[in-house]
């Protein structure tokens, strides 16, 4: 049987529905490239097992962001494996929202973003993502 949960140093990530893993880092996570990086491959793991997937990614309030993340484009790789259909940002600090913002405006990514304030809104935004175009 797949697995449906896999914890990093950072998050931990469960396949919440077909198609949309969540993924929410630990109150004391830091975010670095390190980081990101560690918690893609989890993903990526997940995805491989459950099929392209919808991202639901979860920082906690006062979650310190590394400067050097906005020069780099973390997600480059997921053009050719193609295992993110759509990754939704819940944040309810300013700073992060705004952050993510324009790292999203500057890092064009090959699936859909979206940056919220509240999870509900996010989980219902991925659901539709998940939809063929034009479905209901």
């Amino acid at each position: 049987m797949p697995p449906k949960h896999s914890t990093t140093t950072t998050a931990t990530l469960s396949l919440l529905e077909p198609g949309i893993i969540e993924q929410r880092y630990h109150d004391t996570a830091q975010f670095s490239q390190e980081a990101l990086v560690e918690n893609i491959e989890a993903m990526e793991a997940l995805c491989g097992h459950h099929g392209p997937c919808g991202i639901l990614s979860i920082f906690p309030a006062g979650m310190a962001i590394h400067p050097g993340l906005m020069n780099t484009d973390v997600y480059r790789e997921q053009r050719t494996k193609g295992h993110m259909k759509a990754l939704a940002v819940v944040t309810d600090s300013a700073e992060l929202y705004t952050a993510s913002k324009l790292y999203f405006l500057y890092h064009q990514q090959p699936f859909a973003t979206k940056v919220f304030e509240d999870e509900h809104d996010a989980l219902k935004w991925l659901r539709q993502q998940g939809r063929p175009a034009g479905g209901a």
